[in-house]
């Protein structure tokens, strides 16, 4: 499976623990998987492509269900970070073949832990519900005989929670929306702004706004000089470069003779550094302030006048 080399444990952790192969991509600077580094990573063994919708922005996934399509690849969405976002118009989870979200105390809504699997195929659907419920969920397709399961039943009290959560979950993005062009407006006429990439503005959930610079060094001094300001900025965050974590460097597996690395191609692949220096880069570059959907127009006004003070000054030198 194909997905980005920025992007969190969990992603890694489920393609190993199915005894697939991990194959990384870069991301460009949406911080998102970047589609024009998919296609030469593809081979026979290829079966799909993870999508993940980092801090609050949506994967630009026209030209990924493209390439999928030409290849006959499934497409899984992670739209963890991202829940209520969407990609020009459709809510995001709903493009590809299976999509999840995360429930977990930080993000847009929260059940306290767990999360949310959504697909429109019916096969997958039962094998998911299969899967969760210790496979004791009767094969209403006929298609599937017995497969292992485990128990990710949601209990009651979450689903309370978590049904609370969902009848705010419009009026939280549209209040964090609401702060976020406020301040995109107030930076609007800056000259050579170097914004994130957004492949959907008007999707985007709009938590950060991200300003790149040629050099992390550069970056570094952006930070220093917004936080003496009174509005703190920080580096993409919420995900891990993959590839350049020891363990997974090393290969570490469940045991030894797990079969993710055992084939030809599993002994060949090669981690680290190497394989992701344009993620790298990217995230080194790139700081952001947040925004809240409690923040007041005072507040989007403190950041708006910070950033139009110091990102000029530091563009300069």
């Amino acid at each position: 499976m194909i997905l980005p080399a920025w992007t969190w444990y969990s992603c890694y952790n489920t393609i190993i623990q199915a005894g697939a192969l991990p194959v990384f991509a870069e991301i460009d600077e949406s911080f998102n998987l970047d589609p024009s580094d998919i296609e030469h990573r593809i081979t026979p063994q290829t079966k799909a492509i993870m999508a993940v919708h980092l801090q609050w922005n949506p994967a630009d996934m026209d030209p990924i269900l493209e390439i999928a399509r030409k290849h006959r690849l499934k497409v899984l969405e992670d739209a963890s970070q991202s829940v209520g976002a969407s990609y020009k118009g459709r809510p995001l989870g709903s493009l590809g073949d299976i999509g999840i979200f995360s429930l977990q105390q930080s993000k847009t809504i929260t059940a306290g832990e767990g999360g949310v699997v959504v697909t429109s195929d019916a096969y997958l659907f039962e094998r998911a519900c299969r899967f969760h419920d210790v496979t004791g969920r009767p094969s209403t397709s006929g298609k599937l005989g017995f497969m292992p399961g485990l128990n990710y039943r949601l209990n009651e009290f979450s689903g309370g929670v978590l049904l609370a959560q969902m009848r705010k979950l419009d009026t939280i993005i549209g209040d964090v929306r609401r702060n976020a062009r406020r301040v995109y407006r107030g930076i609007g006429d800056l000259p050579a702004t170097h914004l994130r990439r957004l492949p959907d503005p008007d999707g985007q959930l709009g938590t950060g706004i991200f300003l790149g610079f040629p050099a992390k060094e550069t970056r570094d001094r952006y930070a220093e000089a917004m936080k003496a300001e009174g509005v703190p900025v920080s580096g993409p965050a919420g995900s891990v470069i993959l590839p350049i974590v020891p363990g997974i460097e090393q290969k570490v597996t469940v045991t030894p003779r797990w079969p993710s690395f055992a084939s030809e191609r599993g002994k060949s692949i090669r981690y680290g550094r190497e394989c992701c220096p344009r993620t790298i880069d990217i995230l080194s570059r790139f700081a952001g302030v947040m925004m809240s959907p409690k923040y007041t127009e005072r507040d989007t006004d403190d950041a708006v006048a910070a950033i139009r003070k110091v990102y000029p000054a530091i563009q300069r030198g």
